[in-house]
């Protein structure tokens, strides 16, 4: 009877002792699996706000439109004066270069700008009363201006002003006679308006108007072989211009 229950309990350790193995085998695989290291989810990455801060140099190219309002009388005593004089304009192709600086503050963008640009237009004629034709040309425009903007992510709105440089001339011709009076620098001032869109975060595309109106000239000269004397005219140039501009911000 001892030697049935010692056969008996042999049986049982075998048992349990195959049940074990048999569970740990199954087991096993789950566990390596949670040991095993997890994927990781990959972090995108973060992509930092575009900003109009920094350098940047462009060209431009556009209509130009010149205007020379014409005043009779100069300031010379016993002047003769043209009796009537208008307001004669020429258009044409301008373009030229710039460079500037612009800081971001939040959504407001401040900057500075110089440009240089030449205008291809023809001279401006007019004939006088005198029978004399009285010519001007504006040859080449420049500037120094500020801008104020308010950025909209990649869209800037702005506005800019400064001050105006000009190379301007001025020729009277009659029967025998021409008179020249240079290629003159012209002071004055420049206002505007623009908008540029940021297609990548280095070249810009835009478009900008302006206004620019500078300084009057006082010319006389002397007609020859007539009882006027000496005539006398001021001239003050102005320029409308409307550019299609493109740049690269370092």
């Amino acid at each position: 009877m001892r030697l049935d229950y010692l056969s008996m309990g042999t049986d049982v350790m075998r048992i349990l002792k195959y049940t074990f193995l048999a569970s740990l085998a199954f087991a096993t695989p789950a566990l390596a699996a949670d040991l095993a290291p997890q994927p990781v989810e990959p972090v995108a990455p973060v992509i930092p706000p575009f900003t109009w801060t920094g350098f940047y140099l462009g060209a431009q190219l556009g209509w130009g439109g010149t205007s020379t309002d014409y005043k009779a009388g100069a300031a010379t005593a016993n002047a003769t004066t043209v009796v009537v004089l208008p307001t004669i304009t020429k258009n044409g192709v301008m373009g030229g270069l710039f460079a500037g600086y612009n800081y971001q503050i939040n959504q407001f963008v401040l900057g500075a700008e110089v440009d240089g640009d030449f205008l291809i237009v023809g001279k401006e004629r007019y004939t006088a009363a005198t029978g004399d034709f009285i010519t001007a040309h504006t040859t080449w425009l420049g500037s120094a201006r500020l801008r104020v903007g308010y950025a909209i992510d990649r869209l800037l709105l702005y506005g800019t002003g400064g001050v105006a440089f000009a190379g301007a001339d001025s020729t009277v011709t009659g029967t025998g006679y021409s008179y020249g009076f240079g290629n003159s620098t012209r002071v004055g001032w420049t206002l505007g308006a623009g908008a540029e869109y940021a297609f990548t975060d280095h070249w810009i595309g835009g478009l900008e108007y302006r206004y620019t109106r500078f300084s009057s000239e006082n010319y006389t000269y002397p007609v020859a072989n007539r009882s006027l004397g000496i005539v006398g005219f001021s001239q003050q140039p102005s320029v409308n211009q409307v550019l299609a501009r493109i740049s690269y911000k370092f």
